[in-house]
């Protein structure tokens, strides 16, 4: 048992568990308040928030895992498409969709296209969020195992359902707050770190001629072209297609506040990957990852060799943040898609706002749940598990959200048809291993976007008041 770390991670856990309680009461008091934060978040608060639900264990433990066991290009081609996937975010939908006033992209779906389109896509949310819980519950096992000298089950039991307390009671609200500090930590913690790499080889040049030194295929393309270019599209457009991330721009002030939180939220990424770089290659020199059981485990190797006790707990606590900031954002997503979307819209509307966020308080537990059972033996690497999500994401409902924002001809069938197409052959495609992995949504994507067009001009263009909202999405009349 690591005790200096063990003590600082229990003290940020707390910490994150009282702001929760501290925002119970206001989260209960209105779907709008638990599930968008009364669309009150600033700009400020709003970067550092959407920076930390993108930036997952898969943009610590699993792009630094994955660059010292597949080479630096591997490393490269995840960054760069998590780096793009903001901005992109911030022309194609931020403003968009902070216009519509829905509170989750299938709500969105129900405003543009209609019920049908609505359920699918909650189902479509509910899966893939409920998968991505296992990369962020396999890190969280990882550390704690480490930190506190228990088996990883035990491990990610106890984490995970620790950061569902504060993320159920306090809503939205919460989830914000607890993002705004664990952002400032997992900044702090990894450039600290990259910072003490640095000057310990004293320039880049010299930590390159290490990591080559060590591993001489490090430089190397070691995956087939398709595998480095489907897990580029994946992340490039994950800050459109993942709701965790989407719900951001939902709960923002107004649309300005929307773009411009994306905006400096990237910045706020460039910063995180730079260090990422660092660690990487430290990583690489300490020769170890062939007796490594879980590759995914050179992150916590890098911080043990070259921080201190104290600076070591403050780097696991960035982790353990990376993690959190996104598995909160997951589960609230999850909540509504239940809670929301299902329950309220289509089992019960006279469900008063109080049951509905009850539900979506219970909603979040059995979820996490499901997600633990999953973690205790993980079907992948960290970095791999989060492009298979990405990949189904963008392959069922990319292009129909998209297009729904940007074509007024854009209509439920075709919608409906494209995001259904996409997702069943994403799912085939990663069950026959026809192609190498994450090199999925090369095919998958396309296919939906052809079926959304196709279908939809085969078929009855939508109602007026559907393309009405088009124009609306664009309006520059923020509110």
């Amino acid at each position: 048992m690591q005790v200096t770390e063990g003590i600082i991670l229990l003290i940020y856990l707390v910490f994150m568990t009282i702001i929760g309680i501290y925002f119970y009461r206001r989260a209960r008091q209105s779907e709008s308040d638990y599930f968008t934060a009364g669309q009150s978040i600033n700009t400020f608060v709003g970067a550092f928030a959407i920076f930390a639900a993108i930036a997952s264990s898969s943009s610590l433990m699993g792009a630094v895992g994955s660059g010292v066991t597949l080479g630096l290009p591997y490393y490269f081609t995840y960054a760069f498409g998590v780096l793009a996937a903001l901005p992109l975010a911030m022309f194609l939908i931020s403003g968009q969709v902070r216009r519509s006033g829905a509170k989750s992209m299938p709500d969105f779906f129900h405003q543009r296209f209609g019920t049908s389109v609505q359920i699918l896509s909650a189902i479509i949310v509910v899966l893939a969020m409920t998968f991505y819980m296992v990369p962020q519950l396999t890190a969280a096992g990882i550390i704690g195992s480490y930190v506190l000298g228990i088996e990883y089950a035990t491990a990610t039991i106890i984490l995970g359902l620790g950061f569902t307390i504060y993320a159920a009671l306090g809503g939205m609200w919460a989830i914000t707050y607890t993002d705004l500090f664990q952002g400032m930590i997992m900044l702090f913690g990894a450039v600290t770190l990259a910072a003490i790499i640095w000057v310990d080889f004293g320039s880049i040049g010299n930590m390159l001629d290490s990591a080559l030194a060590t591993d001489p295929a490090f430089g190397d393309v070691t995956q087939p072209w398709m595998s480095y270019f489907g897990l580029f599209i994946a992340f490039i457009w994950f800050g459109i297609i993942s709701p965790s991330v989407v719900m951001r721009n939902f709960a923002s002030r107004d649309a300005r506040t929307a773009r411009r939180s994306s905006m400096w939220g990237t910045f706020i990424y460039i910063i995180l990957f730079l260090s990422g770089f660092f660690i990487t290659i430290a990583g690489v020199t300490l020769g170890i990852v062939g007796t490594l059981e879980n590759t995914d485990m050179i992150f916590v190797s890098v911080v043990e060799e070259y921080l201190p006790p104290i600076l070591g707990g403050i780097m696991l606590a960035g982790l353990l943040a990376a993690i959190m900031s996104s598995a909160d954002a997951m589960l609230l997503a999850i909540s509504a898609g239940i809670a929301h979307d299902v329950y309220k819209q289509h089992i019960n509307p006279n469900a008063t706002e109080r049951s509905v966020t009850l539900l979506g308080l219970i909603t979040m537990f059995v979820a996490v749940i499901i997600g633990i059972a999953i973690a205790i033996n993980p079907p992948g690497i960290i970095a791999v598990m989060v492009g298979w999500v990405g990949g189904f994401l963008l392959s069922s409902f990319g292009f129909p959200f998209v297009l729904g924002i940007w074509w007024k001809r854009a209509n439920k069938i075709g919608a409906f048809t494209g995001m259904l197409g996409g997702a069943v052959l994403f799912l085939i495609l990663v069950a026959s291993q026809a192609l190498p992995t994450n090199a999925e949504p090369i095919i998958a994507a396309p296919v939906s976007l052809i079926l959304v067009i196709v279908v939809s001009l085969m078929t009855s263009p939508p109602p007026k008041e559907q393309q009405d909202r088009v124009d609306m999405y664009h309006s520059h009349l923020d509110n």
